[in-house]
């Protein structure tokens, strides 16, 4: 009986668990749709807390202690990335899920964007690939590449995991595709909407900020507002953290509807990227 105890204790998921950790929320959750039992993922960035103004803190150093792979997004989003790396144990990597990701929407590509769209906070490109589901099925094959290199025994569960993920996220894409949002025209409060936009067929009139952190000044707001009036904007895409009162106001000037949407980070109401693609559905085709 001990022996068979001690057989099951070395066959149970916990015990073959590999410790990774993601930068934010919504990476995680990837990891997880992929790595399922056999992975233990640590968000560094915690469930509702915005990315963009993250810092790390005495309990991040615990949380990467004994990380084999730290997945980022890279392109500039996590500005507290080079502190992780320091924080990591030897040998650990880092993989940047973004980078190298082929077409990219970078700033020298669009000289004549609108208020907002310019100078984006995290550098020359845009980097909220994974609210174009393609691009997060792109990172969900390089996050199984990543775990069954270190995990070789665990290679067909990640395939696997990944083949029923794939399932559903083309499930969703196929919905957004059916919602016919081609050509629609919107407001952003960050620009944040880039690649979701090129996806679907929207097109972004202009953000209030470049990164959602700060309101914008009255300048902006005047030359944004403008411009939203001569192209007919009627529907405004705010973020649960970044719901200020100049969106709320060009709203009411342009009598235009706010359309919460999920981008950076999930929480207790919407806990997984598949609920997040659910939820934007939802808000996005009522």
């Amino acid at each position: 009986m001990l022996r068979l105890a001690l057989l099951l204790l070395l066959l149970s998921p916990a015990w073959a668990q590999v410790q990774v950790a993601a930068t934010t929320p919504i990476l995680a959750d990837l990891v997880s749709q992929v790595g399922g039992n056999r992975v233990k993922v640590e968000s560094v960035v915690p469930p509702g807390a915005d990315p963009h103004t993250f810092e790390p803190t005495p309990n991040t150093a615990k949380n990467l202690a004994r990380s084999r792979l730290l997945f980022a997004n890279g392109l500039g989003l996590e500005a507290f990335l080079p502190k992780l790396q320091r924080l990591l144990p030897q040998g650990a990597r880092v993989v940047k899920l973004a980078e190298g990701q082929p077409g990219l929407i970078c700033q020298e590509e669009h000289p004549e964007e609108g208020p907002g769209e310019r100078e984006h906070a995290h550098g020359p490109c845009n980097p909220h690939l994974w609210l174009d589901p393609t691009y997060a099925l792109r990172y969900a094959e390089r996050i199984t590449q990543e775990l069954a290199q270190v995990d070789p025994q665990g290679k067909a569960i990640y395939q696997a995991n990944l083949k029923r993920f794939r399932a559903e996220v083309e499930k969703r894409d196929k919905a957004f595709q059916a919602c016919n949002l081609k050509g629609l025209k919107v407001v952003t409060q960050h620009d944040a909407f880039a690649y979701f936009a090129r996806r679907y067929g929207l097109r972004v009139v202009g953000s209030l900020t470049a990164s959602g952190v700060q309101e914008a000044g009255s300048r902006t707001f005047l030359t944004l507002l403008e411009r939203a009036r001569r192209e007919g904007v009627k529907l405004l895409l705010a973020e649960p953290q970044f719901q200020g009162t100049a969106l709320k106001a060009l709203a009411e000037a342009l009598g235009a509807r706010i359309a919460v949407l999920y981008t950076d980070t999930l929480d207790q109401k919407v806990p997984t990227y598949l609920a997040l693609l659910d939820h934007n559905l939802k808000a996005l085709c009522p």
